[in-house]
């Protein structure tokens, strides 16, 4: 496998864009100067106003590329240098030759160093952003050709563009019968024509947009590989709808754009060891489309593959895994769980299991109409890698259904496991009415039973962020643990990761560590945001692509709403 490092040039894509920052900075407080009501410095006085102009809008088209050079983009570059040429002929036609120095090796520098800038994008800016930019520039011409008379007035920054149709400049004394009106409107036009070629500009360099969702003969490719290879207890949730799919190297994975940053959803699943190889063929395709990438909820197994694509790993949390064989409802340590399974079959709730294959259209019924209370009820939906999400509608043969029934026969509670390799993983927990306090974990209990009974190794509970800092044993240090206590405060108010640990903790399983996998030390705190996007936490950006059903993506005809339940409650 050939190694791909795309990071190695971090610290001059960095560079380079603090130093455009600067330089278009000062280009645009030079420009700004001419609304200085003091007068000019001595040798800027004969500087028509138009250079201030131009320093403005050259100065305000690099501020608006720099995110994207910092990111890496081509045609970012291309586009700054271009910017900086402009700067470098400005400040030197005018006698400022340490800015137009400053520029020029700039310039040179980006140029030289464009190896470092691997990021594609969709290189054709919007359509109406085209057209809107020429109507704009268009008007501003018009209304400066028509212009007879112009008052050479202080503090107008673009009068100093208008010129007599003969050709001369026209003096002072003739633009005295112009209404300052009309100065002021010429340069609302040109103001308007700067801000939409920023836009423009915005656009041009933009990553490619991504459908996130798959077709169906991919999701037919991807299921097949899944269940050959699927053996991570989040392999199944690959083949959620509202994610796309990449192959390479035999194997696949899933992901989701948003923003200009692709989620991967856990683990690519492969045969083998080739996990690393299938993330590196997506690598490639991102860098073409312009796009960051980071994976969540990778394990620990392939880590050492990823590093060597130039990633780095940090533990975000930790997965609990029961054996239900070493399971039991005996002794001391889980009093309260059989406590909670006493009260549940004292209350007179009968709790079944049934396979998919035994799921018939009456009781598939049931389900569904039990699914469209719960999701009445639960109106915000999180999951995204651990989960089958809000589209999965199939009745997998070998997963397994919990069902709660109350003493009058009703359907209360349902609760979902996928099949993985010969293990099983905790999806969905639905509920609605009046259940009895601790019928979750009766449910478990009881899928652990089955589980045992059939010589199922593990069953993967749940997921919980930042686990492995809230069981820490508390420090020592007061001002540590103090510190500690009051950086999670406000994640336990808003995930409740205490309350999943302690439910998870009932139950004695074994904890595994997640991990975000991700491209830098800059790009962190975004990669961060994009998958708190992603899981439904934060609000996603605007054209984000992200439809709330996708119709055909899946042999079903209508795929039904499967959703996970909140992060406080089981997957």
């Amino acid at each position: 496998m050939v190694a791909i490092r795309p990071f190695r040039f971090l610290s001059v894509r960095q560079a380079a864009a603090l130093s455009v920052t600067v330089i278009a900075t000062q280009s645009v407080i030079f420009g700004l100067a001419a609304f200085h009501p003091r007068p000019r410095p001595a040798g800027a006085a004969h500087l028509p106003a138009s250079t201030h102009a131009l320093a403005l809008i050259l100065g305000v088209a690099l501020l608006a590329l720099t995110p994207r050079l910092w990111r890496g983009t081509r045609t970012a570059v291309a586009l700054t240098i271009a910017g900086l040429l402009g700067l470098t002929a400005l400040n030197a036609g005018h006698g400022r030759y340490l800015e137009a120095t400053v520029a020029a090796g700039l310039g040179l520098m980006l140029a030289l160093g464009r190896s470092a800038f691997q990021l594609g994008c969709s290189n054709r800016p919007r359509r109406g952003i085209a057209w809107a930019t020429g109507l704009a520039w268009g008007l501003a011409v018009c209304a400066v050709l028509v212009t007879p008379l112009v008052r050479h007035t202080a503090g107008h920054v673009f009068a100093g563009v208008v010129h007599h149709p003969a050709g001369h400049t026209v003096p002072v004394a003739a633009t005295s019968s112009l209404s300052g009106h009309w100065v002021w409107l010429i340069e609302l036009l040109i103001g308007g024509a700067a801000a939409i070629t920023v836009l423009a500009l915005r656009s041009l360099v933009r990553p490619a947009p991504a459908a996130n969702r798959h077709s169906d003969h991919e999701y037919r490719a991807a299921r097949a590989i899944v269940s050959a290879y699927g053996d991570d207890s989040l392999s199944p949730f690959l083949l959620r709808p509202d994610k796309a799919l990449s192959f390479a190297a035999g194997g696949v994975l899933s992901y989701r754009v948003i923003g200009g940053t692709a989620v991967v959803s856990a683990d690519p699943v492969a045969p083998g060891g080739a996990a690393p190889s299938v993330l590196a063929g997506f690598l490639t395709q991102a860098r073409r489309r312009g796009w960051q990438v980071v994976v969540w909820g990778a394990g620990p197994r392939h880590l050492d593959g990823y590093r060597a694509l130039g990633f780095r790993a940090m533990c975000v949390g930790e997965e609990a895994f029961v054996d239900p064989a070493r399971f039991t409802l005996e002794g001391r340590p889980v009093r309260k769980l059989r406590q909670s399974v006493s009260r549940t079959a004292r209350r007179g709730w009968e709790i079944t299991a049934s396979d998919g294959r035994e799921i018939d259209a009456e009781l598939e019924a049931e389900i569904e109409a039990l699914e469209a209370r719960w999701l009445g009820d639960h109106p915000r939906v999180h999951g995204f890698a651990m989960g089958m999400g809000t589209f999965d509608g199939e009745l997998h043969p070998d997963d397994l259904y919990v069902l709660a029934r109350s003493p009058e026969g009703a359907l209360g509670a349902v609760m979902r496991f996928v099949a993985y390799g010969a293990n099983l993983s905790l999806d969905t927990m639905q509920r609605v009415g009046e259940t009895p306090n601790g019928l979750n974990e009766a449910l478990v209990v009881r899928a652990l039973e089955v589980a045992r009974e059939r010589g199922v190794a593990e069953v993967s509970l749940n997921y919980a962020g930042l686990a492995h800092l809230v069981r820490r044993e508390p420090s020592r240090n007061r001002v540590r643990r103090a510190l500690t206590g009051i950086l999670l405060a406000p994640l336990h108010r808003r995930f409740q990761m205490d309350h999943l640990v302690r439910f998870n903790d009932k139950f004695s399983p074994q904890w595994r560590p997640r991990y975000l996998v991700y491209e830098s030390r800059a790009a962190l705190p975004r990669s961060i945001v994009r998958v708190l996007q992603a899981e439904g936490y934060l609000p996603h950006p605007r054209g984000s692509n992200l439809p709330d059903a996708l119709p055909g993506t899946l042999p079903r005809a209508t795929p039904r709403l499967r959703p996970r339940g909140p992060l406080s409650e089981p997957r």
